[in-house]
């Protein structure tokens, strides 16, 4: 009965734990592994699904300045200007921090520079970093409940407007219309610029606008992520009505044959995963961009008809 015992409660052979251990570290690793992949899986689809809706918040902002920016271009074909302040020459393309020069040159509604910085003198070259700077002017048709002293204004009835800084709105020469509509000045010059922050020790670049504030122009972040901006436009060379060739912003001469605007982003994850190699090419208008590094990217093409 006693050696019965023995054999009836007896433990594990060395083997016998040894093979449990190693089909328990298997299991194991198999789990690890499939939480890993799991784990990789939810921070692509998060990365991609905040790079769609940045995406979708940059081509939303973009439509309507182009949509309210083409809407004024129509109605100045026949418009007369007077008023306290004065236009500022249409064919006067640059941009200068001091001064309202920037927001009342209101009859070029659309304007490009191609990869560059360096003739847009409001937009500072510390943070600039790449791509092409779209700028769109055009008065709100939102109505305007009051006035800021240093913001540009016009006043609009039928083809009669009268132009004037937000201080000078009592002014008889800016009253001389019935019934007038009063609207605010939008410009906006939209470019991707350095963030001020990082991640994992890498620089988050964002899309900023100049925009008008004390009427002259300063810079507001908008979308953190978005790496590259490129613009085409569509042109009527042979002006005949219809749109023939699409163009860079440096090889337009008259902006009023501008047909459509052509829209080349390129959306970035906040932060790179070292488990991740991108080393492709993109190809954006003009432009070849190689990189070799650890980010989700994802690049969105949309056109938006100006004409």
């Amino acid at each position: 009965m006693g050696i019965y015992h023995f054999y009836k409660y007896r433990g594990f052979t060395l083997i016998e734990v040894m093979i449990s251990l190693t089909l328990g570290l298997f299991l194991l690793t198999l789990s690890m592994q499939s939480l890993i992949a799991m784990n990789k899986s939810f921070a692509l689809i998060k990365s991609s699904s905040r790079m769609q809706e940045t995406a979708r918040f940059t081509f939303a902002l973009l439509e309507n300045d182009i949509k309210q920016s083409r809407y004024w271009a129509n109605a100045l074909a026949f418009s007369n200007f007077t008023g306290s302040a004065s236009l500022t020459d249409i064919n006067n393309t640059s941009c200068l921090e001091g001064g309202t020069s920037w927001g009342r040159q209101l009859k070029q509604t659309i304007f490009a520079v191609n990869n560059s910085a360096n003739t847009y003198a409001c937009v500072n070259n510390d943070s600039y970093l790449q791509g092409d700077i779209l700028t769109l002017r055009y008065a709100n048709t939102q109505p305007l409940s009051s006035y800021d002293n240093e913001q540009i204004y016009v006043r609009s009835l039928s083809n009669q407007h009268r132009l004037f800084i937000g201080k000078d709105r009592g002014l008889a020469m800016n009253n001389d219309l019935p019934s007038p509509i009063s609207q605010l000045i939008i410009a906006h010059s939209f470019f991707i610029a350095d963030s001020s922050r990082t991640c994992k020790g890498k620089l988050i670049p964002a899309l900023f606008w100049q925009t008008l504030v004390n009427g002259r122009p300063q810079k507001e972040e908008l979308l953190a992520g978005v790496e590259h901006l490129q613009i085409q436009f569509t042109i009527d060379a042979d002006i005949d009505g219809k749109a023939d060739k699409y163009v860079n912003p440096d090889q337009i001469t008259n902006w009023q044959l501008v047909h459509s605007v052509k829209v080349d982003l390129l959306v970035r994850s906040d932060c790179p995963d070292a488990s991740h190699l991108d080393n492709k090419t993109y190809q954006l208008a003009d432009v070849s961009y190689q990189v070799n590094d650890h980010f989700y990217r994802q690049q969105y093409q949309y056109t938006f008809n100006y004409r």
